[in-house]
This record gives C-alpha cells, structure tokens and sequence, in this order.
C-alpha cells in the first residue's frame, strides 16, 4: 500500500506530467512535491523516527533466528570501502550473561580500581539487562595501503546505523552501551577478540515498554552548510 501510495501522488501531481512533456517545474511546485514525497516515503519515516531505547525498558520477546537474520543481513549491507568488512556481530548467549557481566565489572575495576559496591552492581547490570545482547566489534586495519582508518571507521557506523534501523523495522528497541571500559582487557581477551579487533558496544535488544525523553535535535544550519570558493 505505501508504494502504490506513492506511484499514485508521483503521477497525478502536475511535476509528473510535466516531466513527461519535458515542461519546466515551477519552483513551488517543486518544493510541494518534493514534501508529500519525503511524507509518504516509509524510508523517510524510518530515518526521521528512529528512536534510542534504553535497556532498563526493555523487555520479551526479543529477535528470533529469522528476524535476527533480516537484521544482520540489513548490518553487512553497510557501504564498506575495499570490501575489508571491518566490522561484526557477537551474540551473547543467555547461560554467558553472568560470565559477561564478570568481564565488564573486571574491565571497569580496570580504569577506576577503588569503585564502590554499588557501582560495581551497576557496572554487571549492562550485561544483564535486555533480553538479548550482542557486542559490535570493529576490525580496523591502520595501516591498510588504500582503505584509511577513518574510511573503516564510517564503515563500522553505518553497519551500526542500518541495524538500528532494521531493528526498529522488526519492532524492537536497541539500546547503545559504550565507554572506555570496553576498550580494557579483560573484555577484548575475555571475548577472544583478535588483535586488529575492538570491542565498540555492547547492544541491548527487546521490545520497548517505554521510550525515554526525545532529546533535542541540531538544527539544520548546525550540520549542513555550503562553500562558495
């Protein structure tokens, strides 16, 4: 229905026939059109309204195999400079989550070794909430003769970017754990990383009960602009 939607608003709106008889497009006309597209276009709708889910509201059923395909398959269609593929999954079994969670407490100790009890607990908490949690690791290769460190970099956030999205399309919330601590040793060993390989978040999965305050968003003039010479 979305598609033949927008078939039927691209041909009976003056901008169509006018292209087909090779006519100029008035400049309103333009504008006008160019908004009902991006209002009926499901891809805009998805892009606009992604959301950040936070793992503490996250709750059963979580991706089953075939939906977890989808979304893997949506994350390897990342554009991938040199096709290095600098970037993947790791899907945390749920008999693993304890383990984890040793992992993580042992990695923040790492960098403040004097942590009070409470915030030890909260530390185990991110590898115990959600009802599924995969790691995304990065595969950088620094000193690649063509691809640059930065071209693989944009590579690992879009994978990131499109499995949000493709998560988001299934009906579930994913929530972003990152911090140094993912880059200390006990987690890169304990997860049997390899050498090129860094841990970059840990993804909490579910299906959202409540979403937390939209936060604000830049304006347009903050991120786009144009150089004249």
């Amino acid at each position: 229905m979305q598609h033949l939607l927008q078939f039927l608003v691209m041909k009976t709106t003056p901008p169509y026939f006018r292209r087909k008889r090779n006519l100029p497009m008035p400049i309103a006309w333009r504008s006008r059109h160019r908004k009902i597209m991006m209002q009926t276009s499901a891809l805009y709708t998805a892009l606009l309204g992604r959301r950040s889910a936070n793992a503490r509201f996250l709750t059963a059923p979580a991706p089953d195999m075939q939906a977890m395909a989808r979304m893997a398959t949506a994350f390897a269609r990342a554009p991938d400079h040199g096709r290095l593929v600098p970037f993947r999954l790791i899907e945390i079994a749920q008999e693993a989550r304890p383990r984890l969670a040793d992992l993580v407490e042992a990695a923040t100790l790492v960098l403040n070794p004097d942590l009070p009890d409470a915030e030890r607990e909260r530390a185990r908490e991110k590898a115990t909430q959600g009802p599924m949690i995969l790691a995304l690791v990065a595969r950088i290769q620094p000193e690649h003769l063509k691809i640059s460190a930065s071209d693989q970099w944009l590579a690992v956030g879009a994978a990131l970017e499109n499995f949000l999205l493709a998560a988001q399309e299934e009906g579930f919330g994913v929530a972003i754990r990152s911090g140094r601590y993912l880059e200390q040793a006990p987690l890169q060993e304990g997860l049997g990383l390899g050498p090129h390989e860094q841990l970059v978040s840990l993804l909490a999965l579910g299906t959202v009960s409540e979403y937390p305050p939209e936060k604000p968003k830049p304006a347009l003039d903050a991120v786009f602009s144009r150089w004249v010479g």
